[in-house]
Formats: C-alpha cells, structure tokens, sequence
C-alpha cells in the first residue's frame, strides 16, 4: 500500500531534480550569485522570508548551497550572523532531507542490491573510526557537493545526530568566507 506512493513520490522528485539540473546545465546564470541576489533584492520585504524558504529547499532540488549563502551576503550584508544562521538551518534541514531520501525512496535497497560490494565499502567508512573526520573534511572541501555525504550516511544507515555536528563544522569556515567574501561583494555593489 505504501509502494504506490513512494512510486509517484521517486517519479516526481526525479523529474523535478532532472529539470533543474538541465537548467542549471543550460541557464547556468539563473543560478549565479548575482541573479539570486537580484531576485531576493526584487522581493523587498518578503524577501528575508525568501531566503530562508529558498535556503532550505535548495537540497532537495540538488541545487549546491555556495551561490545561496554569497547571494545571501550580498543581498543582506548589514546582517551577516542572520545569513549564517539561515544557511545554517538550510544546510540542517538540507542535510535531513538528503539523508532521509535513500530509505523513504527505496534506494537503499536499490543500491544495496545491485552494487552490494560498493555500499559495504561505504558502510565501513562511515561507520568506522574516521567517519567524523570524513564527513567534516567533506563539508569542508568546497568542490565536492556537500549533499552527497549526507545521501551516503543515510544509505549507510548512521545516525543522523553523528553526521549533522561535523557537517556543520566542516560548512562553518566556508560558510564564513562566503559570507564575507558576499558582504565585501554587496558593500562595494551599493557604493
């Protein structure tokens, strides 16, 4: 009975993560700083509440949290600790979404299934002594998506509270130059 929801619910999902990542492919500026930057300025006073709604649905649409958390500074660059924050629980409630995606789309089962040695391979790092150090070095390495090692976890099946604290450690020095990096950015646009 629960089968044919999780149907409807995988077949929209990756419908609506295909469609995004061919517009992000093909109308990469949609997606640039400057452009959200523009849309959220755009909103006036609603545009706070924007950010944070946007902010938080980024995950699940597979959109990276960079171009958010500079547009954030540039947009909101008298208020630095509110953008951190924002991204922040974007990147918490992010991080849950893409962790809980494996079980309740069945994917764990999918993988586990057809590439049994490579998920055994991922539960033992994940579960093994470093696994802190991984997902923190991870969150922390800015080329690599963010998600990813949160997908990982969820399919390794680890508790969610062992992987929230060093993803946030690893996001918070990038998260602080982006946010500087913003702010500089929006300071010197409105000047």
């Amino acid at each position: 009975m629960l089968k044919v929801p999780r149907t409807y619910f995988n077949k929209i999902w990756l419908s609506l993560a295909a469609i995004n990542l061919v517009l992000i492919f093909l109308f990469p500026d949609w997606f640039s700083r400057e452009s959200i930057s523009s849309f959220l300025g755009g909103l006036g006073a609603m545009s706070l509440i924007a950010y944070t709604l946007i902010s938080m649905g980024r995950a699940f649409f597979l959109i990276p949290s960079t171009p958010f958390i500079i547009a954030g500074a540039i947009t909101f660059p008298e208020s630095p600790a509110v953008v951190w924050s924002i991204s922040s629980i974007g990147v918490v409630v992010g991080a849950y979404l893409v962790y809980s995606l494996p079980s309740f789309g069945g994917y764990d089962r999918f993988l586990e299934e057809n590439y049994p040695s490579r998920v055994a391979y991922l539960k033992e790092k994940m579960r093994g002594k470093y696994a802190f150090w991984i997902i923190m070095a991870w969150a922390f390495f800015p080329f690599v998506p963010t998600d990813a090692v949160c997908y990982v976890a969820g399919i390794a099946k680890i508790s969610y509270k062992k992987v929230i604290a060093p993803l946030l450690i690893g996001q918070l020095p990038l998260a602080t130059a982006y946010i500087f990096l913003g702010t500089e950015i929006g300071e010197w646009l409105r000047t």
